[in-house]
């Protein structure tokens, strides 16, 4: 099954996500620094991304786990040209790497990287930051109920928020599993389950390249 879905997923990039050579340099520049692509997103879930933000006129952006920045340019990629993304990564090894991906990018937007936990970080945001628009977490899954509450705090009516690697191949039904990282996932949907904060909400299952796993999308109230 694994090697259809990754051949569907290939069909689907080959028909429907056109070239694009700053997102061809970040993949081959990850390559040869000797970095998984599996942590980044698939093609066509970063065309979503893009989707959503497109669909919103956003011009703010939150990301949460930037790994080599693969995902940040296809964040950026939908933003008008005085778009800003603030993207956190708490690994410095990865920091440096999406760093690199970001400069050598030459992108009219403006993206800021900051090096840390995200929790924290977050936490110590001047109280008059503006509102994002769109927040895309894909970090410790632990901590994302933390994370949830944290963006909500940093959003407005309408803000688009999209947590990734949700379902773990099914493992959030598994009863033996305890891990934290699963711990953390079922806690985000107990958090999510009547928000005060958020207008509606839902997750979907996925299967592609990337195995089975699926995503979690909310509006804010």
């Amino acid at each position: 099954m694994q090697q259809m879905w990754t051949d569907i997923d290939h069909y689907i990039e080959s028909h429907l996500i056109p070239e694009d050579p700053v997102l061809t340099q970040t993949l081959e520049n990850t390559d040869a620094k000797g970095f998984p692509d599996h942590l980044a997103v698939a093609a066509n879930q970063g065309m979503l991304l893009q989707m959503l933000i497109q669909m919103n006129q956003c011009k703010r952006v939150l990301e949460l786990g930037t790994f080599a920045a693969y995902s940040t340019m296809w964040l950026a990629r939908a933003l008008p040209e005085d778009g800003y993304i603030l993207t956190i990564e708490g690994r410095d090894t990865h920091a440096a790497l999406g760093q690199e991906n970001i400069d050598r990018a030459q992108l009219k937007q403006k993206v800021e990287l900051k090096v840390g936990r995200a929790a924290e970080i977050l936490k110590a945001l001047p109280e008059d930051t503006e509102a994002f628009d769109f927040i895309f977490i894909d970090a410790d899954k632990q901590s994302y109920p933390e994370y949830l509450e944290l963006s909500l705090k940093l959003s407005r009516s309408g803000t688009i928020i999209f947590l990734d690697n949700v379902i773990r191949a099914g493992e959030i039904l598994n009863p033996d599993n305890h891990k934290p990282s699963i711990e953390g996932i079922r806690d985000m949907f107990k958090a999510m389950q009547n928000h005060s904060r958020i207008l509606s909400c839902t997750a979907l299952q996925t299967v592609g390249s990337k195995g089975h796993d699926g995503f979690a999308l909310a509006i804010v109230k």
